[in-house]
């Protein structure tokens, strides 16, 4: 009787370890593409936000016949009660961007950790706030840069310690402003490092925002609308200074290139954002510029309303002039 052989069907395993490496070839080539889309629908979202943002500014300017203040504290004086939780351009944005039962509530009479509004205010979240590139938390402490609880400063105490407030993805343009330090060598007629202090008190700034009680119309923005910068993306987790409900000098400098974080540290732990480091002062004048995660640059509102992407590569000069309402310089966005 002949014996019957019997065939059988299957993998070796030198294929199907040429099989497995094919498919991880493929999900290595397909999965950038799929984060490149992410990106790309994060970006998207982040431009209509901050479209919404210049909109209710210039709804703002049409009602009111100027542009908000960038900051203001109820309380004359020195030190910190002239640049801490004051109350800013986003509380009197609030009734343009269907916030208008929000504004009612808060006294504007007292600061921002004051009763009551700092039952309103403290832990406030927004929609369409926070751009969605940055993996941060929206809420950041308000003694993030104050380990120890001890609040012997102003620049190191912007609320009540334990408490949190929400964490601006957008701020406004103080152009080429001196924010306490020019962390880039200025040029040798200082265009690039303007006025002082942030544009506190009564010092204003060169572009369309101080960090102070100073405000601007659109009519003082000779260089045109188009071609100068009216609010832009921040990181607020790489500085304390820009909240929206707790101001310290909520006002970002184009005396700082775009994305400067990816290039000086400072003394931080680079990419990690100040408040999680530990380390103080050091790192406060080069992250008040704009910044954000989207790759190779970050999102700049016009006057004009209009929204552009600033590569991070842009040529320094310009952009400074882009910043400055009326230095007299003929520019155009590349």
């Amino acid at each position: 009787m002949a014996n019957s052989i019997r065939a059988r069907c299957g993998f070796t395993l030198v294929e199907l370890l040429v099989v497995i490496a094919i498919i991880g070839i493929l999900i290595g080539l397909l999965l950038p593409a799929v984060q490149a889309a992410r990106e790309a629908g994060r970006r998207a979202q982040c431009t209509n936000q901050l479209k919404q943002v210049a909109l209710g500014l210039h709804n703002y300017h049409t009602s009111i016949g100027i542009l908000p203040s960038g900051g203001y504290c109820p309380r004359s004086g020195s030190g910190c009660t002239t640049i801490s939780r004051c109350h800013n351009w986003f509380e009197s944005l609030l009734p343009f961007i269907e916030q208008g039962a929000l504004h009612e509530k808060i006294d504007f009479t007292v600061e921002t950790d004051r009763e009551p509004n700092a039952g309103l205010l403290t832990g406030l979240m927004l929609p369409g706030l926070n751009c969605p590139s940055d993996p941060n938390p929206p809420l950041l402490d308000h003694d993030r840069l104050n380990p120890s609880g001890s609040c012997g400063g102003c620049d190191y105490c912007t609320g009540p310690a334990g408490t949190k407030s929400l964490g601006a993805s957008y701020s406004p343009s103080g152009g080429p402003l001196n924010m306490n330090g020019c962390t880039i060598p200025p040029w040798s007629d200082g265009r690039n490092c303007q006025s002082a202090n942030g544009g506190s008190l009564q010092y204003g700034s060169p572009g369309m925002f101080a960090g102070g009680p100073k405000a601007y119309r659109f009519e003082d923005c000779r260089d045109g609308l188009s071609n100068t910068f009216l609010v832009g993306e921040t990181i607020p987790s790489w500085t304390q200074f820009m909240m929206y409900f707790n101001s310290h000098l909520n006002c970002a400098s184009t005396n700082i290139p775009p994305n400067y974080y990816k290039i000086n540290a400072r003394g931080c732990a680079n990419p990690a954002p100040c408040y999680t480091s530990g380390i103080g002062r050091p790192c406060i004048p080069d992250r008040s510029g704009f910044n954000s995660y989207h790759p190779s640059g970050l999102l700049m509102a016009m006057g004009d309303g209009s929204v552009q992407f600033v590569n991070e590569t842009i040529d320094y000069n310009l952009w400074v002039f882009l910043g400055a309402r009326d230095d007299r310089e003929a520019v155009t966005f590349p």
